[in-house]
């Protein structure tokens, strides 16, 4: 059963607020379907390819033939991207993926022992044991997407990322109820799409708190869709502060969202937890 890589793309984008084209490659094994990064052009930069096996689904990072400069500035990351990258590595495992990592030739068993620069060369695959040989299509689809958006999280966690400067981007403050919408001001570490996205690939699309999954209930339209909630408040973050996606950050739906923002500071996700529980008794 093939993969629909426009599909793929499509939810990636999304996701991740990227630019990605869907791609078909042929290997000595097959075809492979995958999505690539529309602002780093072949031969430079890079395929996240998604190989279905008879028991396994499995996600590559695979560069170009020229990806060299890709891969010393991922060599050349910072340590919290680094740590984050760990933290990621740890989630994602936990979650049943078996993730492989080489660099420069030699295969990292922790995180905590990446090399220091530079890299010359960097593998990285996620796998995931399950029938996809059986699997209905839309199913397969989906699991896809999964392991895709896991392999992608990783890379780009330690991809230093041009982002343009949002400091005079006037934005809303998401999870506010209708009609008390507050524009702000925020700096590009706060709204940054890849802490997004590494957020629900760690946590899933579902709400933290109430389990509302918007793929369920509206289908495709809300597959993949789901808000992020900081735990730390905004407007208690410093200038220097880096945001943990998987420590700082957290999926709501957007009921959920705005309830926990009815006060001030926000309420904890435990006592929102809390009062869902008796209100259902």
């Amino acid at each position: 059963m093939a993969l629909n890589e426009y599909k793929l793309a499509e939810s990636l984008s999304a996701r991740f607020c990227l630019g990605l084209n869907g791609c078909v490659v042929s290997t000595k094994e097959g075809i492979r379907h995958g999505v690539r990064a529309t602002d780093i052009p072949s031969p430079n930069g890079f395929m996240i390819q998604v190989t279905t096996g008879w028991k396994s689904l499995e996600a590559d990072f695979v560069p170009d033939t020229y990806a060299g400069d890709l891969i010393r500035a991922m060599g050349s990351s910072l340590p919290q991207a680094r740590n984050v990258f760990g933290t990621l590595v740890e989630s994602f495992s936990e979650l049943g993926n078996r993730i492989k990592i080489s660099v420069n030739g030699s295969v990292i068993s922790k995180t905590s022992n990446l090399p220091p620069p530079p890299w010359n060369k960097f593998e990285l695959s996620v796998r995931r044991l399950t029938d996809a040989a059986t699997e209905i299509e839309d199913v397969l689809q989906s699991s896809a997407e999964e392991i895709a958006a896991a392999c992608l999280a990783l890379v780009l966690t330690i991809l230093p990322l041009e982002e343009a400067d949002s400091a005079a981007t006037p934005l809303y403050e998401s999870g506010l109820p209708e009609g008390a919408c507050t524009k702000v001001t925020v700096n590009k570490y706060e709204r940054s799409p890849v802490n997004r996205a590494v957020c629900i690939a760690a946590y899933g699309a579902v709400c933290h708190v109430c389990g509302f999954d918007f793929g369920k209930v509206y289908g495709q339209l809300g597959q993949g869709y789901i808000e992020v909630h900081h735990r730390i408040p905004v407007s208690k973050m410093g200038t220097s502060y880096v945001v943990d996606p998987i420590r700082d950050l957290v999926p709501l739906c957007s009921n959920c969202h705005s309830a926990v923002h009815r006060t001030d500071p926000p309420l904890e996700l435990d006592a929102l937890i809390s009062i869902i529980s008796k209100s259902r008794i």
